[in-house]
């Protein structure tokens, strides 16, 4: 199996927004107990602040996850610099349902700490929701550790140094 990274092309990001739209949406109603409509307000704002350029939004890495000519999922990273290290902070990361448990999802995080080195970070975070179970022991199995819990999650890292 070789899954490959491709930065995403402007229909893969419009469907990667939309999907990523709802699933967010969704989170806020459980976690939040906010309403539908209070609910795409505030990630329709997070999502404006995130990527005010859209795909084009400087130090935002977007990609659509592939495999034998197919896309999987998509996978969107940031890089920033916190407390002195350049860390690559993955935003959003969804593998197909159908395709979940088949080891894309672990190559494709492999694949995105490849990108992460040759932009010279040093380490790779992310935060997963606490009801994600299965996430996080993917997350665990690819070498991230619980840095701590905050509300309904755990920010995670790993090094790639």
């Amino acid at each position: 199996m070789s899954v490959r990274l491709e930065k995403m092309s402007k229909d893969a990001y419009a469907h990667f927004i939309q999907v990523s739209f709802e699933h967010h949406v969704e989170e806020l109603m459980q976690e939040e107990n906010m309403s539908k409509e209070e609910a795409e307000i505030e990630t329709r704002k997070e999502l404006d602040e995130m990527l005010p350029q859209g795909m084009d939004t400087a130090d935002n890495y977007l990609f659509s996850v592939e495999c034998d000519q197919r896309v999987m999922g998509y996978l969107w990273f940031l890089t920033e610099m916190n407390e002195g290290v350049k860390q690559a902070f993955l935003c959003d990361f969804q593998i197909d349902e159908e395709e979940r448990g088949n080891g894309y999802g672990k190559a494709a995080l492999a694949e995105m700490d490849k990108i992460a080195q040759k932009l010279e970070c040093k380490e790779c975070v992310l935060f997963v929701e606490g009801i994600n179970e299965i996430a996080k022991q993917l997350y665990s199995k690819c070498g991230y550790q619980v840095l701590r819990e905050h509300n309904y999650g755990y920010f995670m890292k790993k090094s790639i140094a």
